[in-house]
């Protein structure tokens, strides 16, 4: 299911033209990018995903661009948009011209839906809710299955969950717990639509309105390979936990890739930590970074602990490196 809306959200792009950068530009490459501003990217790096690693101004941005490139065009651009999140106008003029392409029901909403995202609310892919656990529990374990259930129940793979079912592979109490299958049928339950102002100017919606915010935390997704999770373990425990490919990497076969997760919490007794895992097929690396110099040294000093931990449970272990982030 993923993988074909990846295909409708390259096909939104003939609807418009639009090209929009993978991932958040920082500050300091929008210095000189006021909107209006006519500027030229030239492809240093064209990938088979239809992505590309473009110098605009003499800075690097990773584009995803409505055809294929190749290393070496100008492609001309004007940009359309800096906030919330950068993004550019194709314009005539560049090495190559995009084929002409008939677009879904579909590709035509996502398109809409993008064009009209700031008016939609901004949330985190798990809005707060109730603690996961009631208390800190004595088994790790019990919060490695409560994070992996909050995710998998945050309604962000509704589609293959779906297709899951279906094929008798998950059973309908699971479905059930996701935030799509709570929604009221608009058939019974017609509410009065926000202002005008405040809503995306949708017409014939193929998703429930109640719906949009997931909608669009998905195609996001699909824009940045990222997915971030926020909420609480237990009560007074919160968490920020990302996962999602290796930032830069090039497509690689499953097997091949390298996968980031990233923790962010605040823990009684070592304050605030930093957690970063790369997983690949060749095993784990670790980066701890601690806001306290005397829980560094802790964390250090139990670096050989933790090594040997994880290879009692068949893990290899990259490299552990610890550092104090502390002002």
């Amino acid at each position: 299911m993923l993988s074909r809306l990846a295909d409708l959200v390259r096909l939104r792009a003939y609807a418009d033209l639009l090209v929009q950068p993978v991932g958040r530009a920082a500050a300091v490459s929008l210095a000189n990018l006021e909107v209006g501003t006519h500027v030229t990217a030239l492809v240093e790096l064209a990938r088979a995903d239809g992505t590309v690693r473009a110098s605009i101004n003499g800075r690097p941005f990773e584009l995803r661009l409505p055809f294929n490139a190749q290393r070496g065009d100008n492609i001309a651009l004007r940009v359309a948009a800096r906030e919330p999140q950068l993004r550019f106008i194709l314009e005539a003029g560049g090495d190559p011209a995009p084929a002409a392409a008939s677009l879904s029901e579909t590709a035509r909403f996502i398109t809409a839906l993008l064009a009209e995202s700031d008016k939609l609310p901004v949330t985190t892919l798990a809005a707060a809710g109730p603690p996961l656990l009631d208390t800190a529990p004595a088994d790790s374990r019990a919060i490695a299955d409560a994070l992996r259930n909050a995710l998998a129940d945050s309604g962000m793979f509704y589609e293959s969950h779906q297709a899951q079912w279906i094929a008798d592979e998950r059973p309908l109490v699971a479905l059930l717990r996701e935030p799509q299958s709570r929604l009221v049928p608009l058939g019974d339950d017609l509410k009065t639509e926000p202002a005008a102002s405040a809503a995306p100017q949708l017409k014939e919606l193929p998703v429930h309105r109640d719906a949009l915010t997931v909608v669009r935390q998905q195609l996001e997704t699909l824009e940045t390979r990222q997915v971030v999770w926020q909420g609480t373990l237990w009560p007074g425990q919160n968490i920020e936990w990302q996962v999602g490919e290796e930032p830069s990497q090039p497509r690689a076969a499953p097997e091949e890739r390298t996968w980031q997760s990233r923790l962010r919490l605040t823990l009684p007794r070592l304050g605030g930590i930093d957690a970063t895992l790369s997983v690949s097929s060749q095993g784990v690396r670790i980066n701890l970074r601690a806001t306290s110099e005397d829980s560094a040294a802790l964390l250090e000093h139990s670096r050989q602990s933790l090594r040997d931990g994880l290879a009692s449970a068949g893990v290899p272990t990259l490299g552990i490196g610890v550092v104090y982030a502390g002002g």
